[in-house]
């Protein structure tokens, strides 16, 4: 069966059939139930197709097999990004700019990763290889996992502890007013992001499942205290990446997995009027950032751009409005709360085109070296992605790019794969790369 789900015909059938889903989901359950929230319905049968043609223009170049971490992220950019987007975009009859503009950042990425001209141009550099370097980064990250949970102890955090998801936003504030001061508000958040699914990662690859269960039992101790929903289901994930493509390269199984979370949800929804499911995996996972893409591009046609105001270049140019951006987007459609977004979505309000171009070339060129890591080194692909999933994930859906690159750990992941392999990048030439330090 797993052969078989290698065959390229799969990975397009259940991707298709996953689009379908979505529509089935938007018309029948975001919209009736979130209307209220701007997600609005208005069929044309012109935008409809078009936002076909597109889709299916972006699925027949997206890799069905994981011979690098950059298949799966690209395949993972089809389908959480361009797939609810054009589904959006197809039944509200929105602005089709967004989803074009996605789909030649996919084809960017997919030229880089897999190109010659590019990569002579921008070539991969040799990196420094540490010896015992693996031994240094498992040491690293047991070590931060430990003082953090020291820390949630000291400062009396672990007092708002509580394991009901449907109580986490009455704990959250509390809990983050003691635990998040000065530099532990990052590192807090690169301990279960990067360095405890570091670990969990490392054991499933020693398969010292005894070690893995122990830090699978302490990322839901920081679930507990810190009432992030998204990290209890970060070692959910890196198990279900390592069980699958651990055994086969087929990425079929992301659109079927997909597929099979948001058609559960949708059945509990319409059998048993559910809709906390629905809410949770169907419009605040797919559709939410694909919602705010739109308004992140309708808001910043028509606003000044940042220019990066308020970040690197702070104290050089002057911040254009009054409160952060995704407050500015909050305020924009109506919800009031924090709009965060991507990094495509982000490099558009920064600088419009410039900025999307400036991103996606940063962002394509990290996925290079991390791939470089893996090929021709004693590194899986599957560990790799297992190691960088979760700041990987962060930067495609739910923020900036530089932010994903040091607040959400994705250079720390980077850095720490580094440190974890025992051989060189297949790219340096004979003897120009320092073995070891």
């Amino acid at each position: 069966m797993l052969i078989m789900l290698e065959n390229r015909l799969f990975f397009i059938f259940f991707s298709i059939i996953f689009r379908v889903l979505l529509d089935v989901c938007y018309r029948y359950f975001v919209y009736p139930m979130y209307g209220y929230l701007g997600f609005g319905y208005d069929f044309f049968i012109s935008y409809y197709a078009l936002s076909w043609l597109v889709y299916i223009a972006a699925l027949s170049i997206t890799p069905h097999l994981m011979k690098r971490v950059s298949d799966y992220f690209i395949a993972s950019f089809l389908l959480s990004v361009i797939a609810p987007l054009s589904s959006i975009v197809g039944l509200s009859s929105a602005g089709v700019f967004p989803l074009v503009v996605m789909f030649f950042v996919l084809l960017f990425f997919i030229i880089f990763q897999h190109g010659n001209l590019l990569a002579r141009l921008m070539p991969v550099p040799c990196l420094i290889k540490i010896s015992e370097g693996r031994l240094l980064s498992v040491s690293i990250a047991f070590v931060a996992v430990s003082v953090l949970i020291a820390w949630y102890f000291y400062t009396g955090a672990v007092d708002y502890f509580n394991l009901n998801l449907l109580r986490v936003y009455e704990f959250r504030e509390a809990s983050a007013d003691l635990a998040n001061i000065g530099l532990m508000s990052y590192f807090n958040g690169w301990v279960y992001g990067v360095f405890s699914i570091f670990l969990m990662s490392y054991f499933l690859f020693e398969r010292k499942y005894f070690h893995f269960f122990i830090f699978f039992v302490v990322q839901i101790f920081f679930f507990g205290v810190s009432a992030h929903k998204s990290v209890l289901l970060f070692p959910v994930l890196i198990l279900g990446l390592w069980f699958y493509f651990k055994r086969t390269r087929a990425l079929a199984v992301v659109p079927i997995g997909f597929s099979f979370i948001i058609g559960c949800s949708l059945f509990f929804f319409l059998v048993f009027d559910h809709v906390i499911v629905g809410s949770l995996f169907i419009r605040r996972v797919f559709f939410v950032p694909a919602k705010l893409t739109l308004d992140y591009f309708s808001f910043f046609s028509f606003n000044d751009f940042v220019w990066w105001s308020n970040s690197i270049l702070e104290g050089l140019i002057t911040y254009p409005y009054d409160s952060p951006v995704s407050r500015e987007i909050g305020e924009f459609n109506g919800n009031g709360s924090n709009a965060n977004n991507g990094f495509i979505p982000s490099g558009f309000a920064h600088a419009g085109l410039l900025g999307v171009a400036i991103y996606t070339l940063i962002f394509a060129y990290f996925l290079k070296i991390l791939d470089s890591v893996v090929m021709n080194s004693d590194v899986p692909v599957w560990l790799a992605l297992c190691m960088t999933i979760v700041p990987l994930r962060s930067a495609l859906i739910s923020s900036d790019l530089f932010t994903s690159m040091l607040t959400h750990g994705l250079a720390l992941s980077l850095i720490m794969l580094l440190l974890f392999r025992r051989s060189c990048f297949r790219y340096c030439p004979k003897g120009s790369c320092v073995k070891h330090v």
